[in-house]
């Protein structure tokens, strides 16, 4: 199967304009991610008892698991982005590979 010029440049134009939804992604991810330490942080002080049954109480309130929740979905986008611009990277490396063994094929 060989790489069109026009699946190269809609790689290139994906790489370009995706930039800022990545940093976007990533932004919320970290976000997030900090949030679910927040929020664990709020319920052990609320909580009362001994140490290990305020982590527990912590971790399952309400507000811990929309935090989870809400970096699980960060993550993912973020995941999928960083996939996408791979798929991408890798049809400009097929495009490159191909144009340079159709060179060399025409050397001989």
């Amino acid at each position: 199967m060989s790489v069109s010029e026009e699946d190269v440049h809609s790689a290139l134009d994906y790489l370009r304009n995706s930039a800022h939804a990545l940093g976007a992604a990533t932004e919320r991810e970290k976000r997030a991610e900090h949030m679910v330490k927040v929020q664990e942080g709020f319920g052990y002080q609320s909580a009362e008892g001994a140490s290990e049954f305020r982590k527990a109480q912590a971790r399952t309130s309400e507000r811990y698991i929309e935090a989870v929740e809400e970096h699980a979905k960060a993550y993912g986008e973020s995941r999928k982005l960083y996939a996408l611009r791979e798929a991408a990277s890798a049809v400009i490396e097929s495009w490159r590979t191909q144009q340079a063994t159709l060179r060399h094929a025409t050397k001989l």
